[in-house]
C-alpha cells in the first residue's frame, strides 16, 4: 500500500451531498495511484535520511517531522511516487488536526500492525515462563564459566546487562586484577545457586540496566548487583528471551577461528607486558568481522626475542565476547586485552580487561521496526525450520515490515547498487513511511520476482547479507534495481484497483469512523470537478517536473479548501463549487501556457 494515505487535500462540489466523503473517495483515488511514474526534474523539496548502518558514526534515524513535499489535491495518474502528505480529515467530522498528530496517527497504524505480527512471532508454540527461564540459566552457565578460570584472590569480575521481558542482553563486561595471590578451589554449584537466584527472582522480572559484581574470595565468589546505574535503552537491547541452550556450533568455530588469528598476530616482550585493544563486528548473532587496532607496550623485559600467546588465551577471548552475540543489529565491540610474559614460561599469558558496544546515539525506547526484526531472528533462533516457516506465511506488507526493520538494524550495504536512486531514498525515510511506501511498491513487480524477492530476503533478515552466495546477493541486487525501473512504469487498470482498495483498506485503520461515513454516502459522491483539472493538466504536461505538480495542486488547493474537510456545504461561503473550479481553471491556463 503507499505512504501517501493520509495527507492529501480534497474537494468536493454541492451542498448536502457528502463533501466529507467526496474528499475521503478523492483521496482513495489519489492514493491508489502514489507509486505510479515519478516527474521529470529534481526531487525539489523531496528529502530522504542516509541509511546508516548501527554503531556507525552519523546521525541515527530519527522520528521527526520530514520535509515538506509533493501535494497534488486531485492527481490520479500524475501523482509522484515520492510525494509526502500534508494534510488530511481529522478524528471527528470537520476537525483538522496538526501535523505531528496525523504522522503519530499513522505511525500508530504501522505500530499496531507491527506489534500484532511480534505478538504472534512470540506466543505461537511457545512457553513465555520456560523462555524465561532458559534466558537466565544460559547467562548464568556463560558467567560461571567466566569466573571458573580465575584463581587469584581479590579479583572483581563485573557484567553489565540490559533486562527486559526476561531478556539478558550483555553491554558491558570488565575485570580487576588481584592480589596475585592463587585462593583454594570454589564450589561451582554453590555460585550458580546463588546467581540463579538473582537472575530468576530479581533480573528477570524487571527493566533497565544491571550490574554483576562477583568478587574473588579465599574459597567463594561473594555475589552483588547494582540495579541504579542510569542508562537509556540500548540499540541492542532483546525483549524476548530465547529458549534455546548455548552457542550454535558454527557461531563458536567462526569465534574460534578467528581468535586463534587475532592472538597468534600478538608478540609481548619477554619478561615484559602488552596491552591489546581488538575491534568486532557483529551482526545480530554472527561474527561479521575483526580488526586488530593496537598493541601497545607497558612494560620492556629484561631482553630477548618477543613472547606469542598462549592458546588458552584465545578461549578465554571467545568465552569474554560470545554473550555479546545476544544482540540485534549491527555493531561494534571494543575488547581490551592484558598480556605479560614471566621468565621461565614458554608462552604469555592474557587476560581479557574489558569488553563494552561501541554504538551511536540512539532514541529512547524500543521501536516497532526494531521489535520486528527481533520477532524475525527470534523464530530463527529457536529453530531454523520454524522460522523459515513462520516468514513464508508472511504477505506483502509484513514482508515490507521485515525489510526496513532489517534495513535499520543492518544498514545492508548493497543499496549502494548502481542504479538504484529512487528506491534508496524511500528506504532512507521515516520508518512508518519507508514500510507503507514498500508494500506498495512491490505490487509493481511480477507474483515469481515477489517470490524471489522474500525468499532471499528471508535469507538476509534470518543470517545476514553475508550469508548471501555471490549469485544470491546478485539476484537481490538485481530485484531492487528492478523495483527501481517498476516505480518509474505508469500503472495499468488492474494495479490502480488494487491499490485503490487497498488505499481504502488503510485509510479505514487510520480513520474508521471517516471511513463509516464514507461507507454510508456511497453514490452521492461527487468526484469529477477536480479530476477535471487534472485530466486538462495532464493533456498540456504529459510530462511534468515535480516542480509543475506541485504548483497546479496548489493553484486547485486555493480555490476548492474551503470544501476540504466538510460533510456539507460551508456556511457563509458566496462561490459555488463550479465557480472554484473556473477559477482554478483559469489560474491552470495562465500557469502553464497550452492548457485549455
Amino acid at each position: 500500500m503507499s505512504t501517501r494515505l493520509v495527507d492529501r487535500r480534497l474537494a468536493g462540489a454541492r451542498p448536502h451531498s457528502g463533501w466529507m466523503g467526496w474528499a475521503l473517495i478523492l483521496l482513495f483515488f489519489q492514493v491508489g495511484c502514489a507509486t505510479s511514474m515519478p516527474m521529470g526534474g529534481g526531487l525539489g523539496s523531496y528529502g530522504y535520511r542516509p541509511l546508516i548502518p548501527r554503531g556507525a558514526t552519523g546521525s541515527p534515524p530519527t522520528r521527526g517531522v520530514p520535509p515538506t513535499s509533493l501535494r497534488a489535491s486531485g492527481a490520479e495518474e500524475v501523482v509522484s511516487a515520492q510525494g509526502e502528505p500534508e494534510r488530511t480529515l481529522g478524528p471527528e467530522e470537520g476537525e483538522v488536526p496538526r501535523e505531528e498528530e496525523k504522522r503519530e496517527r499513522a505511525r500508530q497504524v504501522e505500530r499496531e500492525r507491527a506489534a500484532a505480527l511480534v505478538e504472534a512471532a512470540q506466543r505461537e508454540g511457545r512457553d513465555a515462563e520456560a523462555a524465561r527461564e532458559t534466558e537466565a540459566e544460559r547467562a548464568l552457565a556463560r558467567v560461571v564459566g567466566q569466573c571458573s578460570g580465575v584463581e587469584e584472590v581479590g579479583t572483581a569480575l563485573f557484567f553489565a546487562f540490559w533486562v527486559e521481558g526476561g531478556a539478558l542482553t550483555p553491554v558491558g563486561y570488565q575485570q580487576e586484577g588481584g592480589s596475585g595471590r592463587v585462593g583454594r578451589p570454589v564450589d561451582a554449584e554453590e555460585l550458580a545457586r546463588v546467581l540463579r537466584r538473582v537472575f530468576t527472582g530479581y533480573m528477570g522480572h524487571r527493566t533497565g540496566e544491571v550490574v554483576l559484581k562477583l568478587r574473588r574470595e579465599e574459597a567463594r565468589w561473594a555475589v552483588d548487583y547494582d540495579a541504579t546505574r542510569q542508562g537509556s535503552r540500548p540499540a541492542e537491547a532483546r525483549t524476548f528471551p530465547v529458549r534455546t541452550q548455548g552457542t550454535p556450533a558454527d557461531t563458536f568455530l567462526a569465534f574460534h577461528e578467528a581468535a586463534s588469528k587475532w592472538t597468534s598476530a600478538v608478540q609481548v616482550p619477554a619478561g615484559g607486558a602488552a596491552r591489546v585493544e581488538l575491534e568486532v563486528q557483529l551482526e545480530n548473532g554472527r561474527l561479521a568481522g575483526w580488526r586488530l587496532r593496537e598493541v601497545q607496550r607497558t612494560r620492556e623485559g629484561p631482553g630477548g626475542g618477543p613472547q606469542a600467546l598462549s592458546s588458552e588465551v584465545a578461549s578465554h577471548l571467545v568465552q569474554a565476547l560470545l554473550p555479546f552475540t545476544e544482540g540485534l543489529g549491527t555493531r561494534t565491540v571494543h575488547v581490551v586485552l592484558r598480556a605479560e610474559h614471566r621468565l621461565g614460561e614458554a608462552r604469555a599469558r592474557g587476560r581479557v580487561e574489558s569488553v563494552v558496544v561501541e554504538r551511536a546515539a540512539q532514541p529512547p525506547g524500543p521501536s516497532w521496526y526494531l521489535s520486528m526484526h527481533e520477532a524475525t531472528l527470534l523464530r530463527w533462533r529457536e529453530g531454523v525450520v520454524e522460522g523459515s516457516a513462520w516468514l513464508a506465511q508472511r504477505g506483502v506488507e509484513e514482508l515490507a515490515l521485515m525489510v526496513v526493520g532489517s534495513i535499520i538494524a543492518h544498514g545492508l550495504g548493497f543499496f549502494a547498487t548502481e542504479g538504484l536512486e529512487w528506491v534508496t531514498r524511500a528506504l532512507g525515510r521515516e520508518p512508518e513511511i519507508a514500510a507503507r511506501w514498500l508494500s506498495t511498491a512491490l505490487n509493481r513487480l511480477s507474483a515469481e520476482e515477489r517470490a524471489t524477492f522474500k525468499q532471499l530476503w528471508q535469507k538476509v533478515a534470518l543470517e545476514g547479507e553475508q550469508a548471501l552466495s555471490r549469485s544470491e546477493r546478485k539476484t537481490l541486487r538485481g530485484l531492487f534495481v528492478r523495483l527501481e525501473e517498476a516505480i518509474q512504469e505508469p500503472l495499468n487498470g488492474t494495479l490502480k484497483d488494487t491499490l485503490r482498495q487497498e488505499a481504502r483498506k488503510y485509510y479505514a485503520e487510520l480513520y474508521p469512523q471517516l471511513a463509516k461515513r464514507l461507507a454510508q454516502l456511497k453514490g452521492e459522491l461527487p468526484i469529477h470537478r477536480i479530476n477535471f483539472l487534472w485530466g486538462r493538466f495532464r493533456m498540456a504536461r504529459p510530462n511534468p517536473t515535480a516542480d509543475e505538480v506541485r504548483r497546479a495542486a496548489e493553484i486547485i488547493d486555493r480555490q476548492f479548501e474551503p470544501w476540504y474537510h466538510h460533510v456539507d456545504h460551508p456556511s457563509g461561503l458566496l462561490k459555488t463549487a463550479d465557480e472554484a473550479r473556473e477559477a482554478a481553471l483559469s489560474e491552470l491556463r495562465g500557469r502553464f501556457p497550452g492548457l485549455e
